[in-house]
């Protein structure tokens, strides 16, 4: 039976997928009871067998496009002819309250471009569902920033407000930035996402809605292969080598030309805020990078010296840095319990949305267990 949320089938959402069937098939599920178009492109070699599924609702559809990740992107514009879209991970789920109150706010706020929310971090342990709020930093833009060099100067490195890869964006908005940030291939998969956020603040202002909008799961390792590399380094890693140069000077005139393109800032001003935003970044990076490591490196050492084996855990779940913290499941949270949390916060959600997605989590949990892959949360891994 369709529970249909008002507005949403103004709403494109595309989901790239490759050789995830089990997954496919949940979101298939999933979107079957909500009226929103759904456009799966999956990147694999061979199309998955949906047959066991019968005829797919007639705004569902499955598209293989055996095409690198990038291309897939760039062209998904294609596929969009309603008044939103926003772009989801083939594991992930949007909530359909949350996407409709997002359509509200938009439509009342035509200055504006686009909309988070809030976001919940999901995973299965033991054959239970926990969750956990994450993203909490994020930010809105200042009520000042009424201009593209303004909203620029905000993301610009040290600076960030909030990412807008999986916001829901008007379309003109969502096809304009994909289009350009993905048109390129990169051999790293790390500079898309920078580059969104950047030609994002320079068309318009994105919020932050008090909304519970994004479910990110926790089942898999980010994907990482040679139409996504993930695996060389990382950004610095990517920067550091010499055999990049002519990439990373590509990608700076690049950002020089997303931020030139609204028109409202000068060559000059186009040019200083690309070399900080590319340079800059890298520079900053290796700082959060460095910090971290000794962060960790401090904390545990004390652990070590101060507590014998029987009380380390204990210790850690006091003092421990974040991923110790997250992978022995201290940050996660039976569903009750975190609606009542969010109900405290007074963010906004739908408890049978929630619903529906842990008993598809935990369905697809236990068809993996039946197939011998072990169910262990992927928290020491950073997606």
């Amino acid at each position: 039976m369709k529970s249909d949320v008002a507005g949403l089938n103004r709403v494109t959402i595309i989901i790239p997928t490759i050789s995830r069937p089990e997954f496919v098939k949940r979101q298939i599920t999933f979107w079957s009871r909500f009226d929103a178009q759904i456009r799966i492109l999956d990147g694999a070699q061979s199309a998955i067998d949906l047959s066991s599924l019968g005829t797919l609702p007639t705004h569902i559809q499955y598209l293989h496009e055996p095409k690198r990740f990038n291309e897939r992107l760039a062209e998904a514009a294609r596929h969009i002819d309603t008044e939103y879209a926003c772009l989801l991970p083939d594991d992930e789920f949007f909530l359909p309250t949350g996407l409709g109150r997002s359509i509200d706010y938009l439509d009342a706020n035509p200055s504006d471009t686009g909309c988070v929310g809030k976001v919940l971090m999901f995973f299965v342990d033991q054959g239970r569902f926990l969750a956990y709020q994450d993203y909490e930093y994020w930010k809105n833009f200042d009520d000042s920033s009424s201009t593209a060099n303004g909203r620029v100067e905000e993301v610009l490195p040290p600076n960030k407000v909030h990412k807008v890869q999986f916001a829901l964006l008007r379309t003109d908005v969502w096809k304009t930035i994909f289009t350009s940030s993905y048109c390129d291939y990169y051999s790293t998969g790390y500079l898309y996402e920078r580059m969104l956020n950047l030609h994002s603040a320079v068309l318009g202002r994105t919020v932050v809605l008090n909304e519970l909008m994004w479910m990110r799961s926790m089942e898999n390792p980010p994907l990482t292969n040679r139409a996504v590399p993930r695996d060389n380094g990382g950004m610095l890693g990517w920067a550091d080598n010499p055999a990049n140069r002519d990439e990373i000077l590509h990608y700076a005139q690049k950002v020089e030309s997303i931020i030139a393109s609204e028109g409202s800032i000068d060559t000059e001003t186009a040019h200083l805020h690309a070399e900080k935003f590319v340079y800059g970044g890298f520079e900053t990076h290796r700082m959060k990078v460095q910090n971290s490591k000794r962060s960790f490196r401090r904390k545990m050492g004390s652990l070590l010296i101060r507590y014998a084996p029987k009380s380390l855990k204990l210790a850690a779940k006091r003092i421990g840095p974040r991923k110790v913290l997250n992978y022995l499941d201290w940050n996660g949270f039976l569903l009750e319990d975190v609606c009542s949390l969010l109900t405290d916060k007074r963010i906004g959600f739908e408890n049978n949305e929630l619903q529906l997605i842990q008993e598809l989590v935990l369905a697809t949990d236990r068809e993996r267990l039946l197939h011998g892959h072990v169910s262990t949360p992927t928290h020491l891994i950073s997606r």
